[in-house]
């Protein structure tokens, strides 16, 4: 991790949230070895895109562009609740780039 960023959530050591003061606030997601850089509304659509998805199974694949962030059961609520504890999110979901699959 840099030195300018903040660790805002933890799920271990390769999975947590952090926060860097670059271009306006950004967040970094860390998971095992991908990093996922996102705006504070990139992430807030994430979250509910993830959310969603968990309201129709356990197991899933979320889309960040054209990246995929595959998830087994129980890992999907770990997700869900690493950016709700390191963001305040809003309810509604906000528009992006992002799709989601089962």
């Amino acid at each position: 991790m840099d030195d300018h960023q903040e660790v805002v959530a933890r799920l271990s050591e390769a999975r947590y949230l952090a926060r860097c003061p670059c271009q306006g606030g950004t967040y970094h997601l860390h998971w095992d070895a991908a990093t996922f850089r996102l705006t504070p509304e990139g992430l807030g659509f994430l979250a509910q895109v993830l959310e969603d998805l968990l309201a129709q199974g356990e197991e899933g694949v979320v889309w960040l562009g054209a990246v995929g962030l595959r998830f087994r059961k129980g890992e999907g609520w770990a997700l869900l609740w690493l950016l709700r504890q390191g963001t305040l999110l809003p309810k509604k979901a906000l528009e992006g780039s992002f799709r989601h699959v089962n």
